[in-house]
């Protein structure tokens, strides 16, 4: 059973397919109240702007202030620590968004921290991070893991180069701090017993909900069937086939109301 006003959290990234809008959950999202939708993406290298443009642009009704990106709440978050301190990043979208609307100032050449969008960084870019002695910081979702644990690691990425030549001068807020419950339900202020997670697969971060109470619906697709579902060590409370049959689920229950 859902929630009598459920409010729902999607994954941006899971409504769409190769860059095009899956008409289904278009239609799910268009028929709930744009105040009980939140959106959540884990790309590092897109601005809560970006991800609002994205959205409405592809005609899903949503609140500007109802977006969580990874980059985004890092940047705010080290802001509350640090105040004012001057920024560059190193990305492949070169969307500075985010440090426009956190008023922070853009200097290229010899900033106070440089924040990594991404794991693909050019011959330039590390040399770039030798010639300067800023700050420098990404976010947890950068890893694919998620965890940090690069001695532990199968998929070697230019994290584990980074942390281990520029360890003196790495800041990588703990995951707890940026992704915890509290912090994700006061900035998109939600109610916390409300809270649907809709997501397109299983992994330790969304079980973590999941064991804390919160409904969790998972939406099968190509690249985590219901094999893949039945095999995985984590829970979720539904599965559906599809956005279209959990559309059907939720108007019957509302019906039922």
């Amino acid at each position: 059973m859902l929630p009598n006003e459920p409010c729902f959290l999607f994954n941006i990234d899971m409504l769409f397919k190769n860059n095009t809008v899956d008409v289904a959950a278009l239609k799910f999202i268009n028929n709930i109240s744009p105040y009980n939708c939140f959106f959540f993406t884990d790309n590092c290298d897109i601005s809560h702007h970006s991800c609002y443009e994205k959205l409405v642009n592809n005609n899903f009704s949503c609140k500007y202030n109802n977006i969580l990106s990874p980059n985004f709440v890092l940047i705010q978050y080290i802001k509350k620590i640090y105040g004012n301190f001057s920024a560059s990043s190193i990305s492949n979208s070169k969307d500075i968004h985010d440090f426009t609307e956190l008023k922070i100032p853009v200097n290229t050449v010899n900033p106070n921290f440089t924040f990594i969008n991404t794991t693909k960084l050019s011959s330039y870019d590390l040399a770039f991070l030798k010639n300067t002695k800023s700050i420098i910081s990404f976010s947890y979702k950068l890893c694919r893991s998620g965890n940090m644990r690069c001695n532990v690691c199968k998929n070697k990425c230019i994290l584990e180069y980074i942390i281990n030549t520029f360890s003196d001068r790495i800041l990588v807020p703990d995951r707890h701090i940026l992704a915890n419950s509290s912090n994700a339900f006061s900035k998109l202020n939600m109610h916390s017993r409300n809270l649907i997670l809709v997501i397109n697969k299983l992994t330790p971060e969304y079980d973590l909900a999941y064991k804390h109470g919160r409904k969790v619906i998972l939406i099968l697709n190509d690249d985590f069937t219901l094999k893949d579902y039945i095999n995985s060590e984590y829970e979720a409370n539904i599965a559906f086939k599809d956005f279209e049959h959990f559309l059907n689920f939720f108007k019957k229950q509302k019906e039922t109301l």
